[in-house]
């Protein structure tokens, strides 16, 4: 398959110009034999993979710290089925929700500050330290659902709104932010 000689870009040999950089694809260029991998890329995916231990890592303590006997669910499926509508979840469903929540707003925001001093990407940070915000923020709403503050409407409705904020927030932040910083 050809590449792009401006970019380098792997392109179709029907294209006419790069996807990429919207160059002219008349005479098609072999990539160059000595490529060095890009820094950011490599960087990238052992932040990743060290999110996705430290998520592992949060899901094994939640568990551990809240264990929960199946027939503690099973009884309150069962009571929403035979009652035909939606009952308030046990309180220790609550707390581990809410501590889940906590520690992965904590990590989130841990790994907001690493991409900052690792990577040097505002903008992955920046998304980062929203979803950790994100994350304590929905744990604050459950925790006032489960305590009667709030109802299950009006917990649910700030859940969605908060979502809503938080997709906008993100593509506004990719385009403000379309560079590494």
């Amino acid at each position: 398959m050809p590449y792009c000689p401006k970019c380098g870009t792997e392109v179709g040999t029907e294209m006419k110009f790069c996807p990429k950089c919207g160059a002219s694809q008349q005479v098609p260029v072999q990539p160059p034999t000595s490529r060095e991998p890009m820094k950011g890329v490599k960087e990238s995916n052992v932040l990743n993979a060290i999110s996705v231990g430290a998520i592992l890592i949060i899901l094994a303590v939640t568990y551990l710290r809240y264990p929960i006997d199946a027939s503690i669910l099973s009884d309150y499926f069962e009571s929403m089925v035979s009652q035909g509508m939606f009952i308030k979840p046990p309180a220790i469903l609550f707390d581990l929700v809410i501590f889940f929540l906590s520690a992965l707003g904590v990590w989130t925001i841990a790994l907001s500050g690493l991409r900052v001093i690792i990577q040097k990407t505002v903008r992955a940070a920046i998304t980062d330290l929203l979803g950790g915000l994100f994350c304590f923020f929905i744990a604050f709403l459950i925790s006032n659902y489960a305590s009667d503050v709030l109802t299950e409407r009006i917990t649910l409705a700030y859940i969605v709104i908060t979502l809503g904020f938080l997709v906008i927030l993100n593509v506004i932040i990719r385009f403000a932010f379309s560079k590494k910083w």
